[in-house]
């Protein structure tokens, strides 16, 4: 909807008197979390007019949640169009859904006054989300910053070339003719605040989230392909076949666990500060041994997940939500059910930020999606409608009391 100011000051007074119809009240809800933006289409209103504004946004979107906390709302159009508002009250900053706040019974939705929650000496700063970023290790020892490096050739490795593209991935092509029967093993590690993708001398790809690494041969044998993952990693494995006919396993090594693969796509997340490891297979079949086991191992079948504890050397099959497993490839975070600590380890390995927790830490569960294009502001301030309390100082997001 495109208008002039005189046009936005009528729906903003009809907003005001209660009269203004549904699309007009969506109309003015889609603005919402533009307000404290630079540069915004609110900038035809004064600013006296944007905060008066706010305000009575913020207050009917309260009203109508608690409307519906308390049972009054029992039209279903009604309810449809109350979870409308709130899903425009952020989209525009995070391209996100909203995060429900999911009380004991996890029925009831709850947010809280974002004034309160969102002081001003935090508006003012912001943390930009992560990009590609990488160094490539060598097999001397010698390292590659990828993401100041152009596109072409990188390096020359034992039996194969390194070359970046103009799109930022790394690709490994062997050489027509490799007289060395040495293995060389290179590594990518991704920092907090980064990503990276590379294609391997035999044609898998992988994709790698913010703290992770990747040690893989230059060219692998005829017997196996074997590599070592830290973090999390999605895998495109290539079907390989040896010079007898048979398919050259896939095998991967990771925190208290191991993955045979023929040719498959799947997912693997093995970071330290997580409670469990998870494989989480798309396509393909796998097989998983969680260390330490006497040949103890489960076979997957697409949309299924393996977690191992490392702790007992457990492994739980379980059906997969994929769309969540894969999520971070996708550009986006999904939380299901997740309680503050694990949203909040996500963000830090994301945004490359510290997190410090003021107080006693919620129990509470969410479930939504958010783009991680978005600012960690955004972020914060969907948190902050679902009632919990942060704010940014400098690269630190400091959760519970200011």
């Amino acid at each position: 909807m495109n208008m002039d100011r005189d046009e936005f000051l009528r729906i903003l007074s009809k907003y005001r008197r209660g009269e203004a119809t549904d699309a007009e009240k969506e109309f003015l809800h889609s603005y919402y979390n533009l307000f404290d933006a630079r540069e915004s289409p609110l900038d035809i209103i004064s600013t006296t007019e944007k905060e008066s504004l706010k305000d009575s946004m913020k207050k009917e979107l309260q009203r109508q949640i608690a409307l519906d906390r308390k049972g009054e709302v029992r039209d279903l159009h009604r309810r449809r169009s109350v979870l409308r508002w709130m899903a425009a009250a952020v989209v525009l900053v995070v391209s996100a859904l909203t995060i429900w706040f999911y009380q004991n019974n996890e029925k009831r939705i709850s947010t809280r006054n974002l004034a309160e929650a969102n002081p001003v000496k935090a508006k003012r700063q912001d943390i930009a989300p992560g990009g590609n970023k990488a160094t490539l290790t060598l097999a001397d020892g010698s390292s590659v910053v990828l993401d100041n490096a152009g596109a072409g050739l990188v390096a020359d490795q034992s039996g194969a070339s390194v070359n970046k593209t103009k799109d930022g991935e790394l690709i490994y092509s062997p050489h027509e003719t490799n007289n060395s029967s040495a293995i060389s093993y290179n590594t990518v590690s991704i920092p907090r605040g980064g990503q990276y993708s590379l294609v391997l001398s035999d044609g898998t790809k992988v994709w790698l989230n913010s703290a992770s690494s990747i040690r893989f041969p230059t060219i692998f044998s005829d017997n196996e392909r074997r590599i070592e993952v830290t973090g999390e990693a999605y895998f495109e494995v290539s079907h390989v076949f040896s010079k007898a006919g048979d398919r050259i396993p896939f095998i991967v090594s990771s925190r208290d666990q191991e993955i045979k693969v023929l040719g498959t796509h799947f997912n693997i997340s093995a970071y330290e500060d997580e409670e469990h490891t998870s494989t989480t297979l798309l396509e393909g079949s796998v097989i998983v041994k969680a260390a330490g086991s006497t040949g103890k191992e489960v076979k997957l079948q697409p949309g299924q997940q393996a977690v191992v504890n490392p702790a007992s050397s457990s492994i739980r099959v379980q059906d997969a939500d994929l769309e969540k497993a894969v999520a971070w490839k996708n550009g986006y975070f999904k939380f299901d059910k997740e309680d503050l600590p694990a949203i909040m380890r996500q963000v830090s390995r994301w945004y490359d930020v510290d997190v410090e927790y003021r107080g006693k830490v919620q129990s509470d569960q969410f479930v939504g999606k958010i783009r991680r294009t978005a600012y960690v502001s955004g972020v914060l301030r969907i948190l902050e409608l679902s009632n919990v309390n942060c704010h940014i100082e400098g690269r630190k997001i400091i959760v519970g009391n200011n």
